[in-house]
This record gives structure tokens, sequence and C-alpha cells, in this order.
């Protein structure tokens, strides 16, 4: 924890209080690093062959009750018909979790995941309401602490679109379906998608693009961004149906390198049973009368509408394919409205013309075909959703070890259990990892809000590297400064021909996220110590953060999380914003702030002689400098600075020297030297003071640094 205090002095004093919390997951992951891809033609090496496959099984009696009790002993894995050893045990059961001992201490774990997915063109308003008030009850009774969650929808005008992509954080996400109908309320992962498909409309537009996006992500892109989407997919009911079944092919493709079972909770009422089947009514081949044109012309008519849409058959077929084998059962709430003349859940006496423009096939074999159940329509939501909780309450998590590859390849699995009597529902297999520039368009989207927002990112993240941020004043208006430092390894990695920095702010207490970016310039000279800086108005508030430098073309990225929360500021007669902390050093290269962003402008000091504080500082003797910023209400006021280092309660006066001073108006900004004469490992806190020559007007600021 950072805490960032200001005490004034004298009249028109104010008193501003910042808290800061700070931490970078920049982590190599073994067994994931991509062979093929490396800056600027070179060769990654491999550093690890092995990876850890984790299998995620249901096991019940034959009358469907949970059996609790297996071990480790009681499982038989076969891998591509290759019998597996299983070194890693999870039993997750409804009354508690129970992680066996022996395996891998550092193994990730495989928890519930649920999408909630919402059909906004197939499904009547009336519907949608119950669907959403099935969902916040779902969400209220069934999820446990540890579950994570996601919302998606599907609508004719906007697509896919993933409001929240899969988090924790479960009252974020009721918040977005709770407004569904009501209030507007955008999710984080909607918001960067929107985000994300705006900018790769701009970058299509781009001459020197080398190949433009799939045809899905292009229509995707238009459509989220506000672009134009043609009429027929519009108003066309085949186009709507169409488009909807390639929204499921791409989300299961997508969803295939996302370990574990991925529930999909689908309200819908389905696509017409006679666009994929054909008609059931007994027609026969039109009789063509040359002396009757305009009923030769019927016949011909009513013939063709009987026969099913081979467009939206083969689509609805490419989607089931991808389903099966992304792990990702379908659990198909039946949202249509109940009519007089039908009974979908008992088919007897049912009017034949009224089941053909029925969708309750297409959710039935959905289901059936991805190893999801269906719950019809006359069936309460709320008895449906809760035995989808049943039925993902208990499961075992099967761990095993694998040589690590590249090449995309399926692997069938089987899981079998010795004990008689026992019925086993597992994965049907898993996909091996491909070099990032073999995805699909959406495929790396998904895996982009991936790695923004989840809480355990499954994206190659290369090494730890510090991230910063810092509230100022700028013009009299509080503006946010956020930077991460990338070495000059972590750079040679990342930075390239396309790469991209982005910045996402979330408003814990207005629930709005904002995104930045800038194009990554890489550094004249080949790779360097680099820093990639945000700096841009903020109101007061309480913020979470997310810097995120990644390349484009080979996926590779860093990543900084953090909060900042800091109030409105008071007029005071001397204002010190929070000091940016130097070493002395050629200063980083900037990957492509605007001018008047970067450090060095904000700061006041030389690049080419100090470099800002990016990490853990060594113990023993230091010199260091602090860039400081002045507000004056005199701007020609004489002032005297000094400084105090506390550690574990402890202070210490430290030596204050003034190397340089600038003046613009009422801004001063300072440069001061700092000798520290035997820094100790632990947290700091350095106070710097600033008072002119009579003592009478004052303020101070305080900042952490940690010495390892």
């Amino acid at each position: 924890m950072t805490t960032i205090a200001r005490r004034a002095r004298g009249e028109g004093a104010r008193i501003i209080a910042c808290a800061l919390t700070l931490g970078l997951l920049v982590i190599s992951v073994p067994g994931r690093t991509d062979p093929a891809e490396g800056p600027a033609g070179t060769q990654v090496q491999e550093e690890v062959t092995v990876a850890l496959k984790l299998v995620q099984a249901y096991v019940t009696t034959k009358d469907g009750r949970p059996v609790t009790d297996l071990t480790a002993a009681d499982f038989e894995v076969t891998d591509n018909g290759h019998k597996m050893a299983v070194t890693h045990f999870e039993k997750h059961l409804a009354g508690g979790d129970d992680i066996a001992p022996g395996g891998p201490l550092e193994a990730p774990q495989l928890s519930r995941k649920f999408f909630l997915f919402f059909d906004f063109a197939f499904t009547d308003a009336r519907s949608t309401r119950k669907a959403r008030e099935a969902a916040l009850e779902f969400m209220d009774a069934a999820l446990k602490a540890g579950d994570e969650v996601g919302v998606l929808s599907y609508s004719p005008m906007r697509g896919l679109t993933i409001h929240e992509y899969l988090t924790t954080d479960h009252a974020k996400v009721r918040n977005i379906v709770d407004a569904f109908g009501l209030r507007a309320a955008t999710g984080r992962a909607e918001s960067l998608t929107n985000y994300l498909y705006a900018d790769e409309v701009m970058w299509m537009l781009d001459d020197e693009q080398p190949d433009a996006p799939d045809t899905f992500f292009r229509e995707q892109a238009r459509a989220q961004s506000g672009g134009v989407v043609d009429e027929g997919r519009r108003q066309g009911y085949i186009d709507q149906a169409r488009q909807f079944a390639q929204t499921f092919t791409h989300l299961g493709q997508a969803l295939r390198y996302v370990p574990g079972w991925k529930n999909l909770i689908l309200f819908s009422s389905g696509i017409s049973r006679s666009l994929i089947y054909g008609e059931r009514r007994g027609l026969t081949a039109p009789i063509i009368d040359p002396s009757n044109p305009e009923a030769t012309a019927a016949a011909l008519s009513a013939y063709d509408n009987a026969q099913s849409n081979s467009g939206v058959r083969t689509e609805f077929s490419e989607a089931l394919k991808a389903l099966k084998t992304s792990n990702s059962p379908i659990y198909a709430i039946d949202c249509a409205a109940r009519t007089g003349e039908m009974d979908i859940n008992n088919p007897i006496g049912t009017s034949i013309s009224s089941r053909e423009v029925s969708g309750k096939d297409s959710l039935v074999q959905l289901a059936g075909e991805s190893g999801g159940k269906y719950f019809s329509n006359t069936m309460d939501t709320g008895k449906a959703l809760a035995e989808i909780e049943d039925i993902t309450s208990s499961f075992y998590v099967l761990g095993y070890s694998v040589p690590a590859a590249w090449d995309g390849a399926f692997h069938k699995i089987k899981v079998k259990v010795g004990r008689p009597g026992c019925k086993v529902v597992s994965q049907t297999g898993y996909y091996n990892p491909k070099p990032f520039r073999e995805h699909s368009a959406f495929e790396r989207l998904l895996q982009m809000t991936d790695l923004a927002l989840s809480d355990n990112p499954l994206g190659r993240l290369p090494e730890e590297t510090p991230l910063a941020a810092m509230p100022v004043v700028v013009g009299g208006w509080t503006h946010l400064v956020a930077y991460a430092g990338l070495p000059k390894e972590a750079a040679a990695g990342i930075v390239g021909k396309r790469a991209n920095a982005y910045l996402i702010i979330y408003d814990e207490e207005q629930g709005r996220t904002a995104i930045k970016s800038f194009r990554v310039k890489p550094p004249t000279g080949g790779p360097k110590d680099s820093i990639a800086v945000f700096a841009l108005p903020l109101k007061p508030g309480r913020y979470s953060l997310r810097l995120i430098v990644q390349n484009a073309e080979t996926g590779m990225a860093a990543r900084g999380s953090g909060s900042l929360t800091f109030a409105d500021p008071i007029a005071a007669s001397i204002w010190i914003d929070t000091p940016l902390l130097l070493e002395p050093g050629h200063g980083w290269a900037d990957l492509g702030a605007p001018p008047e962003s970067t450090l060095p402008a904000l700061f006041g000091y030389d690049p080419g002689e100090f470099a800002p504080v990016t990490g853990e500082l060594a113990p023993g003797p230091r010199r260091l400098a602090a860039a400081l910023r002045l507000s004056l209400g005199m701007p020609d006021v004489e002032l005297d600075i000094t400084a105090t280092d506390s550690l574990d309660g402890i202070e210490t006066e430290i030596p204050v020297t003034v190397l340089e001073t600038k003046q613009e108006r009422s801004l001063r900004t300072c440069l001061i030297e700092l000798p520290f004469a035997d820094l100790k490992p632990g947290l700091h806190t350095l106070t710097i003071a600033a008072r002119d020559k009579a003592g009478i007007e004052g303020n101070e600021t305080t900042t952490t640094f940690t010495v390892r």
C-alpha cells in the first residue's frame, strides 16, 4: 500500500489524502513460450517442454446423485489413447473444496465458469425481462465466491456483445444484468471491446494493412462501433439466423483455449425449426402448368419455402462442431412465449405448423450436442437454474503432464472411474495452443479481453515490470499520470512493427470504464529500456487501473494493475504534486506518448541524465533525485525544501540540494538531489516539504518506495 498525504500550513491551506495501491503482474508461464515467434526474426528459446493439463469431470450415480468420495486412484485418464498418470487432483463439492496434497504447489485450480448469454434477436421483450429476473436469482442463490461469471448478448443490430468477461466480481456482473431493459450499464468488457472494434475499423481503413480481418470480425467491428450494417443482416430473419449460428461457431473456437468447462446459460427462443430441418408437412413436387403461370409460381414458392435453408443448416452444423470441442456445454432456457395451441414440452397433439416456426428443436440440439441440457418454456425458470446449479456444483479436476506443443492439434480425452455404478461426464478433449498470428481476429479480441480484465489471464506475460500511478495538477485540473517501464529484454519481445499501449480506468464509484491508447513507436537503433506513459484529466474519485503493452502480431504482452484514490483539491498558496523519484543514468526511451505527456515534459528533468525509478531499489548508499511540481500562489516566492525518510517509524533527515529550477507562470519545477547514507530493506516513506523563507506558508507531500 502506497499512501500519499499532504499537510499544508498557513491560511488557505488544504488537506488532500491520496491512497495508491499498485501491483504488477508480469510473469513467465512455463510451457507457454511460442518458439516460432520472437522479435525481428529471432527465435525465442523454449524454457519448459512439459505442460500441465487440467480436466474437469462430473461423476454421478445412475440416478443422477453426485459421487463425492472419489480419489485420484479411482480415475483413469487417456489422452489420444495413451493412459496418463494423474499428478494433480482437486475435489470441488457443494459443501467445500478439497485440494489433494502431493500435487504441484503452483498448479492452477479450475473454478466453475459461467457465461450468461442473452438472445435479444429471437426473444420478445417480456421473455427478456423474465430471463433477466431468472439470471439475477441464479447469481444470488447459486454462485460461490470463487465462481467466474461473464455476460454475453446477441442482438440484430450489434451482433455478439461481450458485456463482462469472466470475473469473480459478481457485483459488477449483477449490475450489468440488472440494467438490461431498464438503464444503461456498460460493462468493462463491453467498453474495452467497443474500443478495440473501433480501433480495428480504423486499422482496416489503413491502406498499409497487409491483410483484412475475417468477415465475421469485420461485421462485428462495424456493428459494435456504430458503422453501417447491410439491410439484409438488419432485417432478414434468415441472415439473422446465420449470424446467430456463426456467433456460436466463433465463440466456441475462441473458448477452446480457456481451460475447463465453460458453462453457457442461454436465454433464447431459438432458430425456427424449418430453416434448419425443413417443414415436415407432406408436400409433393409442384406441378408445372404452362397455362397457369401464377399457380405454378405459387406452387414453386411453397415448395421452396418448405425446404431447409442450406446456409443456416451449414452454419448451425459448424456451430455444433465448435461447441463439441470447446468444452462449453449450453444450458438452454427456452424463452419462447407460450400459446394456446402448442405445448412444446408435450408435442402430442401440437399443431405441426406452429412447431415449424418454433425454435425448440434448435435449442434441444445446441444443448444436447454440447453436453448441456434443454429446459422447456413450460418449466419454471427458477427450478431450471437450480437444476443447473445441482449439475455443476460438484466436480473433480484431474491434472497430468504432456509435452508442450504449439501446433493447435486436438487431443481426445477419455475419463473412466473404476467404481461400479458411476457415470462420468468429462471434457471431450482439448486443443494445443498455436502461434498468436494463426488465431482469428475474434480469437485475438477475446484473448486481449482476457489479458486486460481476467483475474488470472491466460495470455503470455514475459516478465515482471513495474507500474506507477499518481495524481498531479495540470493547469488547475487534476490529472492521472501512469507509467510502466519495460527493460530492454522485455521490450525486445514486445515492441515491434505493430504494438499498442492501453490504459484501462474503471471508476469504482460510478461503474464506468474509460480506455486510452497509443501506437507504440519502436526506439531507433533497436530495443532499449523503454517506458509507456499516460497522462490524462481525471476527476477525483476511486479507480482501478490496468496498463497493458501488447505486440499485436505475436501477442506478447506486459500488464500492470493498481488502484488510485484521491480527493478534490482545495486552493493553497503552495501546492506540491507527488514527487517523481529518479536515478542518475540515461533516460528510458519513450514508447510514443504525446510530447506534452512524457515524464520529462511534465516534471522538467533531462532524460539524458536521469531515469525514473520503476521498481525496488538495492540496499546501501544511494544517491537519488526527485522531480517536483509546485503550484504557487505567488510565483516569485523563495522556498526552503526539506526531506525526511521514514522506515519502521524511525525518521531520518535527508540533505537536499536543488539542482535545477524552472518557472512557467505559477508552475515551478524543481530537480533536487537526495543522498541516502544507507538504505535499509523495507518500505520507506519519503516526505518532502516546501515553505517560504518566512515560514508562514508551506506544504508537504509523501510517497513511498521499496528497498529489496
